[in-house]
C-alpha cells in the first residue's frame, strides 16, 4: 500500500512545474485532472498504477486478451436467433411474445432491445391496452450497449459456461445496484483502451470473437430500468416494476408478496374499482420468455380469473387430455387441509393450462419427480 501511495505521488511530483500554478487537482479512476488556476490549462497524467486494480483475461490462447467485468466475467450477448421459438422478434419486437390463452390481457415476452420493447408498446397501444403494467422478473444483471441506433442487451458470464447468466446473487446484493458498477466499469475500461470494449456476440463457433463496440461516454451504456422506464415516461398508465425470480427453484413468500404489493397500485385491480373499466394488462419477461415468465404468466392470469370472477363466474379450460397423473401427497394434504382447496387447486391448474403454448409447468415437475426417482433407485442400487 505505501509503495503504491509513493509512486502516485512521485507521478503528481513530476509535473511540478505544471503545479506550482495548479488551482485543484481531480482524481478519478481514468486519470488525475490537473486544472490550472487560470483555467486555460488542462491536462491528464496518466498513471499506469491506475490499471492495476482491472483484470484482464481471454476466452482462449488465441483470442484477445482485454478488461473483465467485476474481474472475471466477459460480456455476452444476450439473445442469439435459435432462442425465438416462436418467431416474433421481428412482428413483435420482442422473442416468444405472446398471450395467455382465455382472451386474459397476459402477455410473456424474451429479452427486447430498446427499440425492440418499444415495439411491443406499440403492439399492446394498437390492441387498445390503455393500461399496462410490465414486470422484469430477471434476477441477473443486464446491460445494453449502443449499436448503431440500438441498444442492445449484453449479460456478464463466467468463462466456464458462457451460456450461462449468473444467478443466486449474494443476499444483500440488488440486482440493479450490481447493473450499475458494471455499466461504471465497462465505461472506464473503454476509458483506457481509446473508448473501445470487447464483447462476444457468438459463442458457439466464435468467429470473428470477440467484437469491438465503441463507448466514449457512459450514456452508451443502458441499464435494465432506462431501458424500459424511458419509453414509458410520458404514458403515466404504463408502469414498470424488477420483480427478480429464481431460475431454479420457487420464489421465496417475499417475492409473492412484492408481486402482490406492485398490483395493488393499479386502481382497476382493487376490489372498489370503477365500475365497467377494464383491468390493466400485464406483461412480464425474463430472458428466453419461457420459465421464469410462464410462472409469472400463471400468477397474473389468476389475478386477473378472479378479478373475472367478481362480477361473472369466470369459464374454466379444461385440462388437457393426457396421461392420468398421480396427485402428490402435498397437494391432497393441502385439499383436506385448507377451505375450497379442491377449488383454489382447480383455479391454479387452469391458470397454468392458460399460459402452457411454451411450457407446461405441471408436466415439467412430473418430470423432475420422475427423474429424481431415477436417481434415488440408482442410489439404491449402488
Amino acid at each position: 500500500m505505501e509503495d503504491q501511495r509513493s509512486l502516485s505521488i512521485h507521478s503528481f511530483q513530476a509535473v511540478g512545474l505544471h503545479n506550482s500554478k495548479a488551482k485543484s487537482i481531480i482524481t478519478n479512476k481514468v486519470a488525475p485532472v490537473v486544472i490550472t488556476y487560470n483555467c486555460r490549462e488542462e491536462f491528464q497524467i496518466h498513471d499506469d498504477l491506475l490499471k492495476a486494480n482491472y483484470a484482464v483475461g481471454r476466452i482462449s490462447d488465441t483470442t484477445l486478451e482485454h478488461y473483465l467485468v467485476q474481474g472475471k466475467y466477459f460480456m455476452v450477448k444476450d439473445v442469439y436467433s435459435k432462442l425465438d421459438v416462436l418467431n416474433t422478434t421481428g412482428s413483435c419486437g420482442a422473442p416468444n411474445f405472446r398471450q395467455a390463452k382465455g382472451g386474459y390481457a397476459v402477455f410473456g415476452m424474451g429479452q427486447p432491445s430498446l427499440n425492440g420493447f418499444k415495439q411491443v408498446l406499440q403492439k399492446l397501444q394498437k390492441e387498445g391496452h390503455k393500461e399496462c403494467v410490465f414486470f422484469c422478473v430477471r434476477e441477473e444483471p443486464v446491460v445494453f450497449l449502443r449499436v448503431e441506433s440500438d441498444f442492445v442487451p449484453y449479460t456478464p458470464r463466467g468463462k466456464e459456461n458462457l451460456h450461462e447468466n449468473l444467478h443466486s446473487l449474494q443476499r444483500g446484493v440488488k440486482v440493479e445496484n450490481l447493473e450499475l458498477a458494471i455499466r461504471k466499469e465497462l465505461h472506464d475500461f473503454a476509458q483506457l483502451s481509446e473508448s473501445t470494449y470487447y464483447v462476444y456476440n457468438d459463442i458457439e463457433h466464435f468467429k470473428d470473437e470477440p467484437h469491438a463496440v465503441r463507448i466514449q461516454c457512459e450514456e452508451d451504456i443502458h441499464v435494465t430500468e432506462e431501458v424500459y422506464r424511458r419509453p414509458i415516461f410520458l404514458q403515466p398508465s404504463y408502469r414498470y416494476h424488477r420483480l427478480p425470480l429464481p431460475v431454479d427453484g420457487a420464489p421465496l413468500e417475499a417475492q409473492f408478496d412484492a408481486f402482490i404489493h406492485f398490483l395493488r397500485e393499479s386502481p382497476n385491480l382493487l376490489p372498489l374499482r370503477e365500475p365497467g373499466r377494464p383491468p390493466p394488462a400485464l406483461l412480464f419477461s425474463c430472458q428466453t420468455g419461457v420459465g421464469r415468465t410462464n410462472l409469472a404468466m400463471a400468477l397474473g392470469t389468476l389475478v386477473l380469473l378472479h378479478h373475472k370472477g367478481a362480477t361473472q363466474k369466470p369459464d374454466l379450460p379444461h385440462p388437457a387430455k393426457t396421461s392420468p397423473r398421480e396427485r402428490f401427497r402435498v397437494i391432497q394434504a393441502f385439499i383436506e387441509m385448507v377451505p375450497k382447496g379442491q377449488q383454489i387447486v382447480e383455479e391454479v391448474d387452469s391458470a397454468i393450462a392458460l399460459c402452457s403454448e411454451m411450457h407446461d409447468m405441471k408436466e415439467a415437475i412430473y418430470e423432475c419427480k420422475k427423474k429424481l426417482e431415477g436417481i434415488g433407485e440408482d442410489y439404491q442400487i449402488q
